[in-house]
């Protein structure tokens, strides 16, 4: 099994430590390949999810359901990880679906393992850290920008930071990212189109 990107990425995080190679090995060993088709779920709301995901290939979302509607909170493509974090740190019950918006690979990484490594290897224990800091500032942007910016501000927003997501996921998920209608999108879009041709 291929983990060279996501050996990188634990690399990357845990500078300016290094990871213990042996922790490194055992963790890697328990990890396992999933291929997705378009639309499976990895985790689904009010169910355990006791894993954690490194996005290989594909694109990856999660999203909440309230009164049958689908609010999409974030996507994630290649080198980003991905877990229901409630599940993962408490053992219970997930609060979010997670699924595959294209054909994907992910690594997963079992709860165990991953704290058992957490607990053997400061530089590991690190990472672990690096992704919570990371989540929840960005959890933050999103809220505040949900909160602070209107609907064209956060679209720009949006294009500004992630444009080859804005270029790949549909529109009417980008819609409800944003908290917007698809009707509501369409207009800004074309708005923003036309202000590009006249400007």
């Amino acid at each position: 099994m291929d983990t060279t990107d996501f050996v990188a990425e634990l690399a990357r995080l845990a500078a300016p430590l290094t990871p213990d190679p042996d922790v490194l090995r055992r963790l890697t060993a328990a990890m396992k390949v999933r291929s997705l088709p378009k639309g499976q779920h990895l985790a689904r709301q009010g169910e355990p999810s006791q894993a954690l995901f490194f996005v290989r290939s594909g694109l990856i979302r999660y999203y909440y359901l309230a009164d049958g509607v689908e609010h999409t909170g974030q996507f994630f493509d290649e080198g980003t990880v991905i877990a229901d974090v409630h599940a993962l740190l408490t053992g219970g019950p997930g609060l979010q679906n997670i699924d595959a918006l294209e054909a994907s690979v992910v690594l997963e990484i079992p709860r165990s393992a991953l704290l058992a490594a957490f607990d053997a290897d400061h530089a590991l224990e690190r990472c672990g850290r690096r992704w919570m800091e990371e989540g929840m500032a960005g959890s933050q942007r999103r809220t505040a920008s949900l909160l602070q910016l209107k609907p064209e501000d956060r679209y720009a927003r949006f294009v500004a930071m992630r444009p080859a997501l804005a270029k790949r996921v549909p529109q009417y998920l980008i819609a409800s990212y944003l908290g917007i209608t698809p009707e509501a999108l369409s207009r800004i879009r074309r708005r923003r189109t036309l202000a590009s041709r006249t400007g």
